[in-house]
């Protein structure tokens, strides 16, 4: 009963979907969150879409997590980004799922549309948009009802979906310094039918980066739950040491977290991993791999 309860627990807390978990990559975890603003990769789905204008060739990635290195938490995501004739697309879907004793507790998947144009850019300075239209589905698994062994419980629901709108700015001066802000679920989507509706996060995350050089980048990022009166803070460090390996690390405030990672980028294949401490669970372990084609 103990484990069942943190299972049902932890799915409330970090779910993609119904909540705001915000680590669902490994560029995301290595830097503790802190890449709203920073030059845009394979990551560019997931975070801010509008760094999607960094994009200069077509990527597929895939990426793979246990939460707090829980084999019962299991999340996934795959993406694809088309760029073709000056136009960026991007594809991404994610899952997340709990799983107990053989049955399935939850499932929340995601199926998102990104795209991004620049309204601005000169030799000096440049502002891009992005947007991402995303389609939220939740299923529940059979409850385990008074007796606590499923017999007498609820059985499998329906799948219940929801639409979304994110929405993102960048804007960069000279190449050297770029300011992110980011807005989740800016429609102010709901989910759920009767007593058990409920409205979707919103957040919104404003971000600095600064490029002193051709090998580091610096960022600061502050976070806010609209809402709520408690902003989380992040700042991370991303360092070249040459033209394959790249190591990240980051720091969040409220609650104290760090994150490290390196990256592996070898003709057009990338190898990311990252791992993400917790103030009071187990820490978290984070994959993707990636082909620019």
């Amino acid at each position: 009963m103990k484990k069942l309860f943190a299972t049902i627990l932890c799915s409330a807390l970090f779910s993609q979907v119904t909540s705001d978990y915000t680590f669902n990559t490994a560029e995301s975890v290595s830097l503790a969150g802190a890449n709203v603003s920073n030059v845009g990769g394979y990551w560019s789905l997931y975070s801010n879409p509008a760094t999607l204008v960094d994009v200069t060739d077509s990527k597929l990635s895939v990426g793979s997590s246990s939460i707090l290195g829980q084999s019962f938490l299991k999340q996934s995501s795959i993406g694809i980004i088309v760029n073709k004739f000056n136009k960026r697309l991007g594809l991404k879907y994610t899952s997340f799922s709990v799983n107990y004793s053989s049955k399935e507790l939850l499932t929340e998947n995601l199926i998102g549309l990104v795209s991004a144009v620049n309204l601005l850019k000169d030799k000096n300075s440049s502002l891009s948009l992005g947007l991402s239209a995303n389609y939220y589905m939740v299923k529940y698994g059979p409850s385990a009802g008074p007796s606590g062994d499923g017999s007498d419980g609820l059985s499998n629901g329906d799948i219940i979906g929801s639409f979304g709108v994110d929405i993102g700015f960048l804007a960069s001066l000279r190449e050297k310094n770029r300011l992110g802000i980011f807005i989740t679920n800016i429609n102010s989507p709901s989910i759920g039918r009767g007593s058990s509706n409920q409205t979707l996060p919103r957040k919104i995350q404003l971000g600095l980066t600064t490029i002193p050089n051709d090998f580091m980048s610096i960022s600061f990022v502050v976070e806010q739950l609209l809402g709520s009166n408690n902003p989380q803070y992040r700042t991370s460090l991303k360092y070249r040491i040459n033209n394959i390996i790249y190591l990240n690390t980051g720091i969040q405030i409220n609650p104290n977290r760090f994150g490290c990672g390196i990256v592996i980028n070898k003709n057009k294949f990338n190898f990311s991993y990252a791992y993400l401490t917790h103030h009071v669970l187990p820490g978290t372990h984070q994959f993707n791999f990636g082909v620019n084609f």
